[in-house]
């Protein structure tokens, strides 16, 4: 019985992140998620109470996932080139495995300050020491002069603004053919590549 629970509500999770990425929070009813899942509304209202409760589990449980590489511990004995290809590489891939992520946050962000607000407390929580970690050894090596004057803040930014933009502007890329099911996966690879390369370059002195 337990395990038949487990699998139902794993199977609404999942349903329902497909019609979150799909709709959006507010076109998403629970309606449809249970229709998705293969049982009653009363049964999702059973397992996390409301709409809002659903949403917020899949959201921390991908933005946990887009900010494991800022929130990890750094490895102090790697170069902070490498350190940086490293970081950048495990978001890109990230965002690449859940390629509806960008807009669905963009669009929670702009949808409501209540949103905003969330999302930021959320950031914080996840990223919370070890982002000062990160700060720190990106002081160090300013201080140290291997790279130009530039805080922690400033390269997540970029890193941020690179990848999550490209991905963005896939679908695009795609209605004009530049990207093909022939070449996507070369494609994108090249862009990831670009990044850490163009990232790299804009800390060098």
């Amino acid at each position: 019985m337990k395990d038949s629970e487990e699998n139902m509500e794993q199977r609404i999770l999942e349903c329902a992140e497909k019609l979150f990425l799909d709709k959006g929070y507010n076109l998403a009813s629970t309606t449809e998620i249970a229709k998705e899942a293969g049982c009653t509304q009363a049964l999702v209202h059973y397992y996390f109470r409301t709409k809002e409760n659903l949403f917020q589990k899949i959201f921390d449980r991908k933005l946990s996932l887009f900010l494991a590489p800022f929130a990890e511990s750094d490895n102090s004995t790697l170069p902070f080139a490498e350190l940086l290809e490293s970081k950048v590489r495990i978001f890109f891939d990230s965002v690449a495995q859940n390629q509806k992520m960008p807009f669905m946050l963009l669009s929670e962000i702009m949808s409501s300050t209540t949103q905003r607000a969330y999302i930021r407390d959320k950031i914080t929580e996840i990223c919370g020491v070890m982002s000062l970690e990160f700060n720190r050894r990106v002081e160090a090596e300013v201080a140290s002069g291997n790279i130009r004057p530039v805080t922690g803040v400033d390269i997540m930014l970029d890193i941020f603004s690179l990848v999550m933009s490209f991905f963005m502007l896939l679908p695009v890329l795609e209605d004009l053919d530049v990207v093909t099911d022939e070449n996507r996966e070369a494609f994108i690879k090249e862009r990831r590549t670009h990044i850490i390369e163009t990232l790299i370059h804009c800390i060098k002195k």
